[in-house]
């Protein structure tokens, strides 16, 4: 699959950055070292398994519409892994929490990585914004 918008491949890139620098952050500073990055690093998977929910949803709907053959068919497959992805979401959570017992704080964290990365790419188009507007 092409990549059709190199701002999203950045947001990915950041969140795994950010995910990996709670992680770290959360092992130096928690009383529980492992068990505190483990729990980042939970969170960030689950943030990651829904967001590849998300663009792959987005994605069937877009392809179903520029394709020509059955899209219909394709509108369904999409679907079902859409779904899916939400199935297996769901089981993650409930290992997470429920039989690894992980710090809640630190899944939070984990979680939170791509909202980080979206933060971390508006102030970047804040700055880019704000340094053309004095240029001219």
């Amino acid at each position: 699959m092409i990549e059709r918008d190199p701002l999203l491949r950045r947001i990915e890139r950041d969140a795994v950055l950010a995910c990996g620098a709670m992680a770290l952050a959360a092992a130096v500073l928690a009383r529980t070292h492992l068990s505190a990055a483990a729990g980042v690093a939970g969170g960030g998977a689950l943030a990651w398994i829904s967001y590849l929910g998300i663009r792959g949803g987005i994605d069937a709907l877009v392809g179903a519409a520029e394709t020509r053959g059955n899209p219909s068919r394709n509108v369904a497959i999409g679907l079902v892994k859409f779904f899916t992805r939400y199935g297996i979401l769901a089981a993650v959570a409930y290992v997470i929490m429920a039989r690894l017992r992980l710090p809640p704080v630190a899944v939070v964290a984990g979680a939170s990585s791509l909202v980080v990365a979206i933060m971390l790419a508006a102030v970047r188009s804040l700055r880019r914004d704000s340094g053309a507007s004095r240029t001219k």
